[in-house]
């Protein structure tokens, strides 16, 4: 077969074409029921060292948030703990205020009620979540709280507490690190402690002094404990404050995204309507000069 170098260059440059031409509309095809423009870095030109820059920087956002989401759940557990706390003292309050009416003195359980309420606060101060321990410091492995018999009565925590007095930090962003958490040994609670001991022994002995003693010290325990609570609700409430500007910022990093790899489906179904007709023509074109015949090309 006799072939003329012209026409033989024009092939060659019309069949790279239509593969292009080809490789587009199957790119155009695969974006439009995807929804991205491409699954190839190598495509994505500048825009790739831009889109991993992102990507990364999103991971670390959303990782920073779940972190963020797992504390503000901790301190949740941890502030309703020192609420049920601040009850039984409420509690112990009106006890000693009851047996030191003279009209209601001598019936009041004193004894058999500060029992029970030690062991209350003995078991809420050893609360565990996902098996550490919230009061003992950094030393979360091991009940951080075992109230002796008799009970102290003296405000000294070294007596029951078996944590640590390590402050507990906590990184909620990038640039961001917060002390966090409640010890056993919070003078609050030692004043509870106490003030069950002395209740207790004042009781056994009908000791108005003392029961008056033990009434000003849970007082105290009262108001400090709704301190530490205040303190917990304080550093929640920043956590939420940081978690909203990562969830903001997660919105913001997905749009980027999305307008890098997203497909625009109008200028896309519009790209492979021209490129599907310019392969149409081009199919049309090859199968007339299929039929030429040899006087056609000698003319």
């Amino acid at each position: 077969m006799i072939e003329r170098i012209g026409d033989l260059g024009q092939n060659d440059r019309l069949v790279a074409l239509l593969r292009q031409t080809q490789m587009r509309v199957r790119e155009a095809q695969v974006a439009v029921a995807s929804g991205h423009r491409t699954e190839r870095w190598d495509r994505l030109g500048d825009r790739a060292g831009m889109l991993a820059t992102i990507r990364e920087q999103r991971g670390l956002t959303a990782s920073f948030l779940a972190e963020n989401d797992e504390l503000r759940a901790r301190l949740g557990v941890m502030d309703g703990t020192l609420g049920a706390i601040g009850e039984i003292a409420e509690r112990l309050r009106t006890l000693l205020v009851a047996r030191l009416s003279d009209a209601t003195g001598p019936s009041v359980p004193l004894d058999a009620e500060v029992d029970a309420m030690a062991a209350e606060v003995e078991g809420l101060l050893n609360r565990q979540l996902d098996g550490a321990y919230l009061f003992a410091g950094s030393r979360s492995d091991r009940s951080p709280v075992a109230l002796p018999d008799p009970l102290p009565t003296t405000v000294d925590a070294s007596l029951y507490y078996r944590g640590d007095e390590v402050v507990l930090a906590f990184r909620a962003d990038v640039d961001v690190t917060i002390a966090y958490g409640v010890r056993a040994s919070a003078e609050p609670f030692a004043q509870l402690v106490a003030a069950l001991g002395q209740a207790r022994a004042a009781h056994a002995s009908n000791d108005r002094a003392g029961l008056e003693a033990a009434l000003m010290l849970v007082q105290r325990a009262v108001a400090g404990i709704a301190e530490l609570r205040g303190q917990v609700g304080a550093v929640g409430n920043r956590l939420e404050a940081i978690a909203e500007s990562q969830r903001a910022a997660l919105v913001q990093l997905d749009n980027l995204i999305s307008e890098i790899v997203d497909t625009d489906v109008a200028e896309t179904m519009s790209r492979l309507a021209r490129d599907q007709a310019t392969l149409e023509a081009s199919y049309l074109v090859i199968a007339r000069l299929n039929q030429l015949s040899l006087a056609d090309y000698l003319r």
